[in-house]
């Protein structure tokens, strides 16, 4: 259980950082070209989003 728990918290520190730097440095950015991103985040939303749609009526099959 502990290594689950080391693990899941890894993992949102790593999203929590990129997107951290993603937003700092954009926010910094004084050029008047477009920053470089490392997550292209619309399409990491739209992903997640179908995902979870998808986790949702798979869920719902094994339920009835």
């Amino acid at each position: 259980m502990p290594y689950l728990a080391g693990l899941l918290t890894g993992v949102f520190l790593t999203i929590l950082a990129v997107f951290l730097v993603d937003h700092i440095g954009a926010a910094s950015e004084t050029t008047a070209s477009e920053p470089q991103k490392i997550v292209n985040w619309d399409v990491a939303e739209q992903r997640l989003r179908s995902s979870l749609g998808t986790l949702k009526e798979e869920v719902h099959e094994a339920t009835r």
